[in-house]
């Protein structure tokens, strides 16, 4: 072996090398959704979908911003390993969407399968080919060719979404669709010129804490000051998985957007401000569903990530 050199402490090498290892792992970790958003932002949308339930021309997926919407509607649904929970939730918004008595509302609901590794998109497409056939709207599935997380879904769907108003939908169904109605008129020419509608469920703030566990509002609680030292106080609910937009608004913050997992809705908010939009506070219905994909502690660590790269 050669001579260990002059002056050097093995002892302290071997503790620099034991400490790089960790120090490392934690730059990968915080360095992650930057590395996502690199490895993606080069490639056109078409380029990372592995099939879909319409046909399209190739550069047509995305419509261009001069085009004229083809509907009234588009509900955007990321969907991820959710072949169980999916089917209802569609079954109640089309069945909400179709009993609309305005004759002139046209709906598209775009079901984004963010590469689940279950029966999602059958489940999906189970929906888009139900009977009787839909009258005012149909039922459109995009699968991602691999899991990109669900700001990267949502980011797809509404590049892909063809409405004059685009709503975020959760694919649980915990907030009942019907409450579209009260985004709607948040959106109203009578409600002082808002541009976006932040469902939420602050008004349940109180019950949910008397039934959660001790520590889930204690992580809860922490990572609301968080956003309250980020973004401030102005929407007290950002993280409500119903939010509605004009489709220019719209299309311009989630073609910005560089978040793709569980803190994109804070970005959101970021990206709104930015560009002038106003945002209007909703109290919608909510449940809490079985089944959520998140985990508490993990899903508490990353956003916090998110939000301080």
């Amino acid at each position: 072996w050669p001579p260990w050199p002059a002056g050097m402490d093995p002892a302290t090498v071997v503790f620099g090398l034991v400490l790089l290892g960790p120090i490392l792992c934690a730059a990968a970790f915080f360095l992650k959704p930057y590395l996502d958003w690199r490895s993606r932002c080069d490639q056109s949308l078409e380029s990372q979908i592995s099939r879909t339930s319409f046909r399209y021309s190739p550069g047509e997926l995305v419509p261009p911003a001069w085009k004229a919407p083809e509907v009234v509607l588009s509900v955007v649904v990321p969907a991820y390993n959710e072949e169980y929970r999916l089917p209802q939730m569609l079954d109640e918004t089309l069945t909400y969407l179709e009993g609309r008595q305005d004759q002139a509302f046209t709906y598209e609901v775009i079901v984004v399968d963010d590469g689940s590794r279950d029966k999602t998109y059958a489940a999906a497409m189970s929906a888009a080919s139900r009977e009787p056939p839909l009258r005012n709207g149909e039922v459109r599935v995009i699968q991602l060719a691999a899991n990109g997380g669900k700001g990267f879904a949502v980011r797809a769907g509404m590049l892909a979404a063809r409405g004059q108003l685009l709503l975020m939908a959760d694919g649980d169904g915990a907030t009942s669709i019907r409450d579209l109605e009260r985004l709607e008129r948040a959106l109203s020419p009578a409600a002082q010129g808002a541009e976006i509608a932040f469902g939420s469920r602050h008004h349940l703030r109180e019950e949910a804490i008397a039934k959660r566990a001790w520590h889930r509002n204690l992580l809860m609680i922490a990572f609301h000051f968080a956003v309250w030292v980020l973004v401030g106080g102005e929407v007290q609910d950002t993280q409500c998985g119903f939010k509605l937009f004009r489709a220019g608004v719209g299309k311009n913050i989630f073609a910005s957007l560089h978040l793709y997992r569980w803190a994109f809705d804070i970005e959101v908010l970021i990206l709104a401000r930015y560009f002038g939009k106003k945002i209007a506070e909703v109290p919608v219905t909510w449940v809490e569903m079985p089944g959520s994909k998140l985990n508490l502690l993990t899903g508490a660590i990353t956003m916090l990530r998110d939000m301080a790269l």
